[in-house]
Formats: C-alpha cells, sequence, structure tokens
C-alpha cells in the first residue's frame, strides 16, 4: 500500500508518563541542562520503574538495565548527531528533552529545531519560563504524521541537514511507521538531503532475552501491534517511504558514541536513513 493511501493522523496530544520518567533520567544522569525539565512525577515515575525492573530481573537479567538503556540511548543519539556536524537539526517528537538547546547553545553555527504537538509544546515553555533558550534554538509545533511536517523550516545555504527521533516510531504499527518515515524523508528532500537516526526493537534482538521476554513480545504484539519486526525489514520500509538508503547501525559502529559496558543487551537496533 503506498503512502498516499495511508489515511493522515494526528499524534497522541497527551504528555506520556515515559516522557516524564524519561526526563528525570536524563537529568539524573546528568545530560546537559535536563535539570529544567525534572520534575517530583518523574522522578516518582523513574523510581518505579528501577523497582519494576529489579523485581522483573531473576526472570529477564537484561530488563535490569533499563534505566542504564535510557542513558545510553540518548547518549548514542546525542553524539550520533554530533559526529554528523549539522548546519540543521531537527528532533521531531523531542518531549521534554533538552538534547537541542544545550547542542545549540554550545554550536552557534548551526540552528536546532525542537518539534512536537502542542501539548507538549505549552508544557515546555511552561517550565521553561525564566530560561533563555539559545537564538540559534527553536521550539515549535510538529506533528510526524502531518504531510507537511517542518513546512516552516528554511533550508540552509550550506552543510548537512539530519533529522532525529528518539523513543517515538517505537510504539507504531507498521503502516503508521511508514507514514511517519514518509513525511520525515520529504521533509529532508525539501531542505536539500540529509540523515536520519531512529531505534526499533526488532524481534530477532527481543527473542535474545529468553522465555519471559518471548511472553511479553506475544502480550505486545497482541496489544499493540507496534514492536519486534525484523530489523533487515525496517531497512526496506525506510527506502519504501523514500528513503534513497537505509542501514542497520552495527555495535561496534555504535559502542564508539556511549559507554556500553553496563548494558548486557541491547534490546533495540539504530536504524540510520539518508535522503
Amino acid at each position: 500500500m503506498s503512502s498516499s493511501n495511508v489515511r493522515p493522523r494526528r499524534g497522541n496530544p497527551r504528555i506520556s508518563p515515559t516522557a516524564y520518567a524519561t526526563a528525570a533520567a536524563w537529568a539524573r544522569y546528568g545530560f546537559a541542562e535536563a535539570e529544567a525539565f525534572d520534575t517530583c512525577r518523574g522522578r516518582g515515575m523513574l523510581a518505579a520503574l528501577q523497582l519494576g525492573t529489579g523485581l522483573l530481573s531473576p526472570f529477564v537479567p537484561a530488563v535490569a538495565a533499563g534505566p542504564e538503556l535510557l542513558r545510553w540511548r540518548h547518549a548514542a543519539f546525542s553524539n550520533w548527531v554530533a559526529a554528523q556536524t549539522p548546519r540543521l537539526a531537527i528532533e521531531i517528537g523531542a518531549g521534554l528533552s533538552t538534547r537541542g538547546q544545550a547542542y545549540a547553545r554550545a554550536h552557534p553555527d548551526m540552528h536546532w529545531y525542537d518539534l512536537d504537538l502542542p501539548g507538549m509544546v505549552a508544557t515546555r515553555r511552561r517550565r521553561s519560563a525564566g530560561r533563555s533558550p539559545p537564538p540559534n534554538h527553536d521550539l515549535a509545533e510538529g506533528d510526524l504524521f502531518d504531510p507537511n511536517l517542518g513546512a516552516s523550516i528554511a533550508r540552509p545555504e550550506h552543510g548537512p541537514v539530519v533529522a532525529v527521533t528518539e523513543g517515538v516510531v517505537d510504539y507504531l504499527d507498521r503502516a503508521a511507521k511508514r507514514q511517519a518515515w514518509a513525511n520525515v524523508a520529504a521533509l529532508l528532500r525539501r531542505l536539500g538531503g540529509g540523515r536520519y537516526l531512529a531505534e526499533v526493537y526488532p524481534l530477532r534482538r527481543f527473542l535474545e532475552h529468553g522465555p519471559a521476554a518471548r511472553a511479553a513480545r506475544a502480550w505486545t504484539t497482541r496489544a499493540h501491534a507496534t514492536l519486534c519486526y525484523d530489523d533487515t525489514d525496517m531497512v526496506a520500509l525506510l527506502i519504501a517511504a523514500g528513503f534513497a538508503r537505509a542501514r542497520i547501525l552495527p555495535d561496534a559502529e555504535v559502542a564508539e558514541w556511549a559507554d556500553l559496558s553496563r548494558v548486557p543487551a541491547l534490546p533495540f537496533s539504530l536504524l540510520e536513513a539518508e535522503t
């Protein structure tokens, strides 16, 4: 089915509990400026996550590294962006991440856009009251399912363009992934071409975690039909969505961006695509 036949959809306008929990994790692990969005609610949710992973760890040892995975993934995305030396960077579904404003502050010769739904944008602006963002950072409304995603963003005169979605597309089913990726690819083509980074949870990695993980996978598939596709299939889907090239980043390569010593196994793959 072509992406043009997929009915446009709207993202979830609510602020998810995981957004607050991940913001608390980023603050705890010392990511730049992350204290701006650290909340009591987020710290409570993070504590609950740590308790839950601790209880499950005898059955699925890898889940004990859940909070560490949040740390590793965020660092890997940040370091990937830095390695591209972008003139323009766009984080879609940025949530409560301060990566963009911190990177923009440290690199005044580039521009960073954080895009998210109106509710998240309003929450961020309210939480940021009294803080001055760098002049080369913009927070704006943007829906991953909007064919006109990022329409107000101007094409840079020169230099690399990158887009990232961290912790966003792994919740989407196959048709929604293709629709979202088609919109990202169209945005990058309009901006003169660029690279994109996302993560997905492939079946191959999920089954490495034993019977309990397989049971959890069966439940999530029935309930959501969103996770655990084969990673090579996701490469093909990215190309079908309009990217010229896509690849799974090998573990040896991603290990250069963040310390994997406290992460026993990665349950997800990082996918890089280019228009």
